[in-house]
């Protein structure tokens, strides 16, 4: 099967949502440029590990200089999902982060 590629230069939004009642949730990352929307499902501790780490890696690039916010977005404001219902695009299976120091930019990477 080949592989797909959904690239997001910058997206006008980057949010994580959750679908359904407590017990029984479907959580999601979800980016949007324009009228282009993937969605994707990822597992209740792998948002949260990526909250964490996000936080972590914007404090390290704060300190060595980059120009990043002191709040981070996702802090400032509760975002909703694009649209419903949701088309899922793959279950993640694997997610990395990293710093791009030339474009000073968070790259995410989601894997299924």
């Amino acid at each position: 099967m080949a592989r797909r590629v959904y690239n997001f230069e910058n997206p006008d939004r980057f949010v994580a949502g959750t679908v359904g009642q407590p017990g029984s949730r479907t959580f999601y990352l979800q980016a949007r440029d324009g009228s282009r929307i993937v969605s994707v499902v990822v597992e209740k501790v792998q948002l949260a590990l990526l909250a964490e780490r996000l936080t972590q890696l914007l404090t390290e690039v704060r300190e060595r200089g980059a120009n990043v916010p002191r709040k981070p977005p996702w802090r400032t404001s509760i975002r909703r999902l694009w649209t419903k219902p949701l088309n899922e695009t793959f279950r993640v299976g694997t997610m990395a982060i990293v710093w791009d120091g030339d474009e000073e930019s968070i790259v995410v990477e989601a894997r299924a």
